[in-house]
């Protein structure tokens, strides 16, 4: 049995509306991949330029505190006088209000005179930001504080953490240095010859003050590396907390080269479009990193959200494409089926008027034959009485006839022809009509 005229054109409107459809869900979902996967990179390189911003700001601000401090005429004279326990009072004070993690005065060869983190002695000699400032020069920059430095001020224990791996795995690496954002400059006496220099700033190691707010700002999560490790960070574990202490995997190559990374990460066990720029110290040595990202989750769900959308808009187009198409198609299906009927009953009637022009031929026919047999019988009675007036009328009138029925004898045998054509033509409309029905239902007519 072949499938109907019906069935084979709603089975190509469907099939058409379905492959278009899922076409466009495709070609939808592929080209939302790539142009918000595109702008997330984007954002991401924004978000780090603007986080940069912010460390800048703060390394500016905290150079600003110190280049203030160091013209302070309390400090200066405290330390002209060297009344460490007043210098030391002032230093705690300042440290406190500017949000320092530590401040220290040394005199003119570097000798620590107060820190604001206690009396502990020591020398910063060798500390070339300390050595600069102590020329005259004021300098600001990030930097790793060594384990003497931070035992010095204080600020060992906020340093020293066991680093896992990027996998999770402990142990991964041993931390006793701190990366800082640091500042030193030159007091000088009222000759202007340098006494002594301050020298302070920021540890950011388990320091969460900037990657709050710069996250409150930015949205998305940040953090600070120092070399491939995570130091400070607003990135959440599933438990909540903060992810620290924990090395990241494309952090590497950007510690090694100093090349910015803008690609995927997973933190927390979250997979993030994320952005990594170096961290330099004054001589352009890289010591650590700025991470900024955001989460995957958000792009996925804008183009969930966006197929989802697509899907229900084309699941009501494609219904409604197919309800038309289907009263199209039973609109021309009813049509072919009346022309079928239509071609059906012009065959029959034709086929009527055939058989009738075949009995109206027979019927001449006979006729002929017996105005034949009239003319003999005229014939025969003319041969036995020549004379009557009557029988030759009567010839006369046979002889009329039957040149009449000649005539018609053979316009009949001419339509007898023409009928022959015509019932060919009667059997080729049947079987129009016939193939017209099996197109319409599918089955034979």
């Amino acid at each position: 049995m072949r499938l109907s005229l019906r069935v084979r054109l709603l089975g190509t409107i469907v099939g058409a509306i379905v492959f278009f459809f899922l076409v466009s869900v495709v070609a939808t979902r592929v080209v939302l991949q790539h142009d918000l996967t595109q702008l997330g990179l984007t954002q991401v390189t924004n978000g780090g330029g603007a986080f940069q911003g912010y460390w800048d700001s703060r390394r500016d601000q905290i150079r600003l505190l110190v280049a203030q401090d160091a013209v302070s005429d309390a400090l200066r004279k405290s330390l002209q006088t060297h009344n460490v326990a007043a210098l030391a009072d002032q230093l705690s004070n300042i440290a406190r209000t500017s949000g320092l993690s530590f401040l220290t005065v040394v005199d003119a060869g570097g000798n620590v005179i107060a820190r604001a983190n206690g009396a502990q002695p020591g020398s910063l000699r060798t500390n070339p930001l300390v050595q600069r400032a102590l020329t005259g020069e004021t300098v600001s920059t990030a930097t790793l504080l060594d384990t003497s430095v931070l035992a010095g001020e204080g600020l060992a224990p906020q340093a020293q953490a066991e680093i896992r791996g990027a996998d999770g795995t402990a142990g991964a690496e041993h931390l006793d240095h701190g990366l800082a954002i640091v500042a030193a400059a030159p007091i000088s006496d009222q000759n202007e010859r340098t006494i002594g220099a301050i020298y302070g700033g920021v540890l950011l190691n388990h320091y969460y003050d900037l990657v709050d707010q710069a996250t409150a700002a930015l949205g998305g999560s940040s953090a600070i590396l120092e070399g491939d490790a995570i130091v400070s960070s607003t990135i959440q574990e599933p438990d909540g907390t903060r992810t620290v202490d924990q090395q990241v995997q494309p952090a590497a190559d950007v510690a090694k080269n100093g090349t910015p990374y803008t690609g995927v990460d997973t933190e927390g066990g979250t997979r993030y479009l994320v952005r990594i720029d170096p961290i330099v110290d004054d001589q352009q040595h890289v010591i650590g990193a700025r991470w900024y990202g955001t989460p995957l989750a958000n792009l996925n769900n804008i183009i969930n959200h966006t197929t989802m959308t697509v899907i229900i808009w084309g699941l009501i187009a494609a219904i409604v494409a197919a309800a038309f198409g289907v009263g199209v198609v039973q609109v021309l299906s009813n049509t072919l089926d009346q022309r079928s009927k239509q071609v059906r009953s012009a065959a029959k009637e034709l086929g009527v008027a055939i058989v009738g022009s075949e009995v109206s031929g027979d019927h001449v026919a006979m006729t002929k034959a017996a105005v034949e047999r009239s003319g003999r019988l005229i014939d025969e009675l003319r041969s036995q009485d020549r004379t009557s007036p009557k029988l030759a009328e009567l010839k006369t009138v046979n002889d009329e006839l039957e040149s009449d029925i000649i005539v018609i004898d053979t316009l009949s045998q001419e339509m007898s022809s023409r009928m022959l054509h015509a019932a060919n033509r009667v059997n080729e409309l049947n079987e129009v009509a016939a193939a017209l029905t099996q197109l319409v239902t599918g089955e034979a007519g």
